[in-house]
């Protein structure tokens, strides 16, 4: 009885390139699979286009990155963000970059057989999520003279 039981499971590995393809071939597809259709379509990251009146305007972004308007970033999806553009002689403006859940898009694009692995991925890696406006603009306002 105990040898009807004793079988052993080996994932071989070709070791030539050409034997290996479709081995590697078969993998990459049964991990994309397993990926959301979000992350598959637009990413983890949105593109986001900084301007300002006037130009030349330096932004902190999340109290870090800075720049100089106008500039295009790549901007994880999965958290919100705040800019602050600073310009010497003008009032600084502060704005609120809002990520939201893409609940149509998500959902929707996820109606497969795997639908919940799908989803969860777009939720972990962010892709679930987006922000309202790609095309951020500071309408700058000159500093009042100080008494």
């Amino acid at each position: 009885m105990r040898g009807l039981y004793q079988h052993k499971c080996t994932i071989s590995i070709p070791r030539d390139a050409q034997s290996a393809m479709p081995f590697l071939l078969s993998v990459t597809m049964c991990l994309l699979s397993l990926s959301g259709c979000g992350f598959l379509l637009h990413g983890e990251k949105q593109d986001i286009t900084f301007d300002s009146k006037p130009p030349g305007v330096a932004v902190t972004l999340d109290n870090m990155v800075q720049f100089v308007t106008p500039r295009t970033i790549s901007l994880p999806r999965a958290s919100s963000h705040q800019a602050t553009f600073i310009k010497e002689g003008y009032e600084p403006q502060h704005i609120m970059i809002k990520h939201e859940f893409l609940i149509g898009p998500s959902l929707i694009g996820n109606i497969l057989p795997l639908f919940p692995v799908g989803l969860a991925i777009d939720v972990i890696t962010g892709a679930a999520w987006g922000f309202e406006q790609d095309y951020i603009a500071a309408d700058m306002t000159k500093a009042r003279a100080r008494p």
